[in-house]
Parts: C-alpha cells; sequence; structure tokens
C-alpha cells in the first residue's frame, strides 16, 4: 500500500519482544518489519530477506533463526497486518471525507448560482454492535477484577484484539517463543493464569 507511509511504534512492546537481540539482529528485525509494513509480506527467499535486512548470505544463515522466531510462520506478522488494516481504514475514511467536502462546496457554488430548495442529507447509519464483543474498557474492568479475586483457575476475559492479548501474555511472563501457542487459547477465553503456570513449569522441567 503506497499510502502507508508510517506506522506506530510501541516502544514498551518492542523493548520487551527484542530486549535480547544483537545490534546487527535488531537491526535486521526492523528493516524487514518495515518491508513487510509497506508490502504486506516478506518473501520466503533467504536470498532476498538477506538483501532486505542488508546481511551477507552468511551474516543472514546467524540472523535468521533468531530474527524468524520474531514472526508468525511463513514469515507472517499478524501484529503488522492488523495495524496495516486500521491504517488502511483511516486512510479510506480521509479520502471519502475529502471527497464529502468537495461535493458540499460545489453545492454552495451552485446553490449561489441558482438558489433551490436543499436536500435533506441522509442520518449515518448505525455501527453494528455485537453484545458478544467485548470492548476495550470492558476488558480492562474484567482484567482487573479477575486478577483481584478469582485467582489461579480463573480464566482470563477475552481481549479485544490480539495486539492486546500479546500484551497481556507479556505481562504474563510468557516467552516470546511461546505466544503463538497461548494467544489462540486466550482469544477463545479458555486460558487461565495456572494453564501458563503448568505449561511453563513442564517446558521448564524438559
Amino acid at each position: 500500500m503506497t499510502h502507508l507511509h508510517w506506522m506506530k511504534t510501541y516502544i514498551g512492546d518492542e523493548a520487551a519482544a527484542t530486549t535480547h537481540l544483537t545490534r546487527d539482529e535488531f537491526g535486521g528485525y526492523e528493516l524487514l518489519r518495515r518491508y513487510y509494513w509497506q508490502h504486506g509480506c516478506l518473501p520466503d527467499d533467504d536470498g532476498r530477506l538477506a538483501r532486505i535486512a542488508r546481511a551477507s548470505p552468511d551474516e543472514w544463515e546467524k540472523l535468521k533463526p533468531v530474527i524468524k522466531a520474531l514472526f508468525d510462520d511463513d514469515w507472517g506478522n499478524a501484529r503488522l497486518d492488523e495495524e496495516r488494516a486500521e491504517a488502511g481504514d483511516a486512510h479510506r475514511r480521509r479520502v471519502e471525507a475529502g471527497r464529502k467536502g468537495g461535493k458540499t462546496k460545489q453545492s454552495l457554488s451552485n446553490a449561489r448560482a441558482k438558489p433551490k430548495q436543499p436536500e435533506p442529507e441522509p442520518e449515518p447509519e448505525p455501527e453494528p454492535y455485537s453484545a458478544s464483543e467485548p470492548t476495550t474498557d470492558d476488558w480492562a474492568l474484567e482484567k482487573g477484577e479477575a486478577g483481584k479475586a478469582k485467582g489461579l483457575f480463573s480464566k482470563f476475559p477475552r481481549p479485544p484484539s490480539t495486539i492486546q492479548g500479546r500484551k497481556l501474555l507479556l505481562e504474563q511472563n510468557v516467552p516470546i517463543d511461546k505466544l503463538d501457542q497461548y494467544l489462540p487459547l486466550l482469544m477463545a477465553g479458555t486460558l487461565s493464569p495456572f494453564d501458563i503456570e503448568q505449561w511453563t513449569n513442564k517446558a521448564s522441567i524438559g
């Protein structure tokens, strides 16, 4: 998308996810993220990925396993996908608002030239609301209540988005390489603090 000229950077989240990286690993990761933001995907080709990361083939062989752990399968990135979709929607809304503003100016010009009865503007349609989908405020309230009263065996409230889901898992000290394993359970409302503690204990014993 050529109109996506900038992307959000969540300093806290990025620092938590990349604090273990070396300078070269972090630089390669950032270059790949920027390419993903511009094009919506990364090529599944080591030669092209190395060029994007500005690394030699030998350097890329060392960087690849560390950087790939920060992406989803097939070099995907669900968080960037969501943010690109939101940015695309915002861009379309601005374009549409600009078009409506242009039509309004043209209508006023025509009205001055030839007075006529104004046409009523259609009322905006209300956005659909689903009671089953939590809002950000509802989720934040449920999350706070769960942490105070329900204990290890209570299920986490379903986050309104995978971005907030990943943030919650990082707050629970879930390892980065386990986020994709726990996130579907969290989004389905079936994950509890006990599950995380139990799986983490099994992993440390294994």
